[in-house]
């Protein structure tokens, strides 16, 4: 063989195997990066240091979409500040010797498992998870409660709310063709009652496998070029053609409820859930505020992994200053 063909084969095996070298090394470099960044502490509490890695595992446990979006700064920053007040809750958690049964551990690993059962679950975060929510309700929600005379007095001062309108529970059939629904409508008219078999077989709308059910509507819940005609039905007559953005549809009402004001009786239990609710969001919000007074914490924000948005919520850059002037939060 020609010396100049064996130099080029030489040449080129050790400059592929260089190449190779090379990407190895690059490959490796990248996942030192990785890795350093994840060992960056991005929190100080206390004698405790939490680290990249430490939120995303808190965020792999709780919000695990927030992984799965583009531009998602903001998102993440917004759950930084949800785990910066985990953490201070967890602090006083310890302080107060919450302890945990391992049957509850256990518990809250099989419901977890039972929604997303391809998650790789963190045992020591889950039971950090679970001792802030033994330590809020021993110490935070245990009187917070909603008496029988506060949900009257709430419905008797809020009665506009219990009014209800005329209300029709509607049906549609949704197709992108005119003639094509022209020659339904005929056959509707003829044969009102096969409705809803149509619907499941020609309809593209959402609820075409319900029927065309689109439940119950009032007036102002529709678009202004559907309310004027449904509300103009009688039961099971069949609508004119309607044009929307979506298509063409034809529509049925198979039932009319008369305007009316919901009883105590039927929304005394919401009206319990949405007051204690707030009050446990209230108790809640004055609590950590009284905390954040007290707790030496230090945010580190420039050793996150994303770039920290501020916002008006939440634990923020200023309330930051508050917590440690040696370590100021971005743009200072």
């Amino acid at each position: 063989m020609d010396k100049k063909w064996v130099f080029i084969i030489v040449f080129a095996a050790f400059f592929a195997q260089c190449k190779n070298s090379s990407a190895s090394n690059n490959a490796k470099q990248a996942a030192d990066k990785a890795a350093a960044l994840d060992n960056r502490v991005v929190l100080a509490i206390g004698s405790a240091s939490l680290t990249n890695r430490d939120f995303k595992n808190f965020i792999r446990l709780q919000f695990v979409d927030a992984f799965t979006q583009k531009d998602n700064d903001k998102l993440l920053s917004r759950l930084f500040d949800v785990f910066c007040e985990q953490q201070i809750l967890l602090f006083k958690a310890e302080q107060a010797n919450i302890q945990l049964g391992e049957s509850e551990v256990a518990d809250y690993l099989k419901e977890i498992k039972s929604r997303r059962q391809d998650l790789n679950v963190d045992v020591p975060t889950i039971r950090k998870v679970l001792k802030v929510q033994k330590y809020l309700l021993a110490s935070v929600y245990k009187d917070v409660a909603v008496s029988d005379a506060e949900v009257t007095r709430f419905y008797e001062s809020n009665l506009t709310e219990f009014r209800r309108s005329e209300e029709i529970r509607l049906f549609q059939i949704m197709v992108k063709d005119r003639e094509q629904l022209l020659k339904i409508r005929q056959e509707l008219l003829n044969q009102p009652s096969r409705f809803e078999e149509i619907a499941r077989g020609e309809s593209i709308s959402p609820e075409a496998a319900n029927g065309g059910a689109m439940g119950f509507f009032e007036k102002g819940m529709l678009p202004q070029e559907m309310e004027g005609v449904v509300f103009s039905l009688k039961v099971n007559e069949i609508s004119p053609i309607v044009e929307s953005p979506y298509g063409f549809h034809l529509f049925k009402i198979t039932q009319k409820r008369k305007a009316r004001m919901r009883l105590l009786d039927a929304v005394k239990d919401e009206i319990k859930s949405k007051m204690l609710s707030a009050r446990l969001a209230d108790a809640y919000q004055d609590f950590l505020v009284g905390l954040k007074t007290e707790i030496p914490l230090q945010l580190h924000y420039d050793n996150l992994y994303f770039s920290y948005i501020k916002s008006d919520s939440g634990v923020s850059q200023n309330e930051a200053k508050n917590f440690s002037d040696s370590d100021p939060g971005p743009g200072d």
